[in-house]
C-alpha cells in the first residue's frame, strides 16, 4: 500500500499487541498483523489519534489509543459464538498514531482528514481509536472525500453532539452539527441516526434541533424496550438509503458506567456490553460499512482497565463483522 510522503510523515509508530500466555495453538492479533508499507493490501487498518484537547469534561482520552492496543493482549482472533477466525485469509495492519498538534484543534483535524482520506482511498477499512469525539468530524470528512455520493452515519453515544460551538470553539460536543452544516458535501439529516442517547445528559434545545432537522434519535430507553437488533436495523435502513457508504461513530460513554467507568462522562442506564457488541456486529456486516471510530476511553479514569478491555472487544467484534461481510 502506498501513502503520499506528506501523509506518511504524519504517522508515528505504535507497538504491536502482545500475547498474554505464549501458546503455540493460540493466535493473537499481533500474529496476523502486517506492515502496511510492505503489504499490497489489508482488510483492516488501525489508526490511533491521541488527542483530547477539544473534550468538554474530564480529559484523559488522549491516552486511549495506546491503552486499547495494550488491552488487545487478552484477545485471540477466534470467537466461538460467531465462529469467525481472523487468522484465515484476513489481514490487519496498524498505521500507528497520527502526529497531532496538542494545542491546535483545527490543525489536528486537518491532519486527521488528510490521513484518513488517503487510507479510505486505499480500500482499507479503518478502525480509528480516539481521542475525543471532536475527531468524528475529520474522520467522516475523510470518508466523504473518498466517495462520490453521500455518506450515512450512525452515532452510538449517550450525547447528541450537535452543540452550537462554545464561544465559537470546536469541541467534542460539536462534530455532527459541523458535518450537517458543512459548506461542501454536508452530511444530510436523513442519513444520520443518533442511537443510545441516554440519561440526564442532554438539552431539550438540541433534541428539538434534531427533530426539526429530521434526524432520527433512538434513545437508549427505546433500545432497551424494542431490542438492539430491531433498533440497529432501523438505523441501518435509514443511513444506507441513497448513500454510497456508512460510517459508525462509537462514543464509549454510550455504555452503562458499570461496563465503562473510564470515560469523560460516564452514565447510568446505558447500553450493556452485549448490546454494544451486537450493535457493532450488525453494523459492521452491512455491505456499505466503511469504517468505525471508537472514542473517549480515558484510562486514568478507569477501574482495573475494564474500559480499555471493553473497547478492545468492540474493535475485535468490528473486525469479525468485517470478515463476515467480506466472505459473504
Amino acid at each position: 500500500m502506498q501513502l503520499s510522503q506528506e501523509t506518511e510523515k504524519l504517522l508515528l509508530e505504535a507497538s504491536r499487541p502482545g500475547k498474554w500466555v505464549p501458546d503455540e495453538y493460540d493466535v493473537g492479533l499481533g500474529d496476523i498483523m502486517v506492515d502496511w508499507r510492505q503489504a499490497e493490501h489489508a482488510d483492516i487498518g488501525i489508526v490511533g489519534i491521541p488527542f483530547d484537547t477539544a473534550v468538554t469534561g474530564r480529559r484523559g482520552c488522549r491516552f486511549g489509543p495506546d491503552s486499547i492496543r495494550n488491552a488487545l493482549i487478552f484477545s485471540d482472533v477466534y470467537e466461538p459464538g460467531l465462529d469467525i477466525d481472523l487468522s484465515r485469509d484476513f489481514t490487519v495492519t496498524d498505521f500507528g498514531n497520527i502526529d497531532v498538534l496538542v494545542t491546535d484543534v483545527l490543525g489536528t483535524h486537518a491532519r486527521v482528514e488528510q490521513v484518513l482520506t488517503e487510507i479510505f482511498k486505499t480500500g482499507v477499512t479503518p478502525v480509528i481509536i480516539g481521542g475525543d469525539h471532536s475527531l468524528a468530524y475529520p474522520d467522516v470528512c475523510g470518508l466523504l472525500n473518498s466517495v462520490e455520493g453521500d455518506v450515512g452515519v450512525i452515532n452510538i453515544d449517550a450525547h447528541l453532539d450537535v452543540r452550537v460551538s462554545h464561544h465559537g470553539e470546536v469541541s467534542s460536543g460539536t462534530p455532527f452539527r459541523r458535518l450537517l452544516e458543512r459548506a461542501e458535501k454536508p452530511l444530510k439529516p436523513q442519513h444520520f441516526v443518533e442511537l443510545g442517547t441516554n440519561g440526564w445528559l442532554n438539552s431539550r434545545y438540541y433534541m428539538d434541533y434534531c427533530r426539526e432537522t429530521g434526524i432520527r434519535v433512538i434513545p437508549c430507553r427505546e433500545v432497551h424496550k424494542r431490542g438492539i437488533e430491531a433498533t440497529v436495523n432501523e438505523a441501518l435502513e435509514r443511513v444506507s438509503d441513497g448513500t454510497d457508504a456508512v460510517f459508525l461513530s462509537f462514543d464509549i460513554d454510550a455504555l452503562d458506567l458499570a461496563h465503562v467507568p473510564g470515560t469523560n462522562v460516564p452514565g447510568v442506564g446505558g447500553l450493556s456490553s452485549q448490546q454494544a457488541l451486537e450493535a457493532v456486529w450488525i453494523i459492521g456486516q452491512h455491505p456499505l460499512c466503511r469504517g468505525i471510530d471508537l472514542v473517549e476511553v480515558a484510562p486514568a479514569l478507569d477501574a482495573a482497565g475494564v474500559s480499555s478491555m471493553m473497547a478492545s472487544a468492540l474493535l475485535m467484534q468490528f473486525m469479525g463483522a468485517t470478515k463476515k461481510r467480506r466472505d459473504g
